[in-house]
């Protein structure tokens, strides 16, 4: 019975974000961050992209937004 419920509310929570998915007007978001060796050639290009809802603040060095899906990726201290 409990499994009966979670598929339910996990197929009106979808349901829901994509009502809402057609109100909002999407950006996207592209980030790249290049690496050089010693001589100042490119070495690496990592590149990350997400689908933004809604941005809450813009700056320089930060930004605040809020996207449909979320994505998490541990980086080691060298790759940044």
């Amino acid at each position: 019975m409990k499994k009966y419920f979670v598929m339910v509310g996990s197929f009106i929570a979808r349901a829901w974000r994509f009502v809402l998915s057609l109100f909002e007007t999407h950006q996207h978001l592209h980030v790249t961050h290049t690496k050089y060796n010693s001589e100042g050639e490119v070495v690496d290009v990592l590149i990350k992209s997400w689908e933004v809802r809604k941005f809450y603040k813009k700056g320089p060095k930060h930004m605040y937004f809020k996207t449909m899906d979320y994505m998490t990726e541990t980086m080691l201290k060298s790759e940044i």
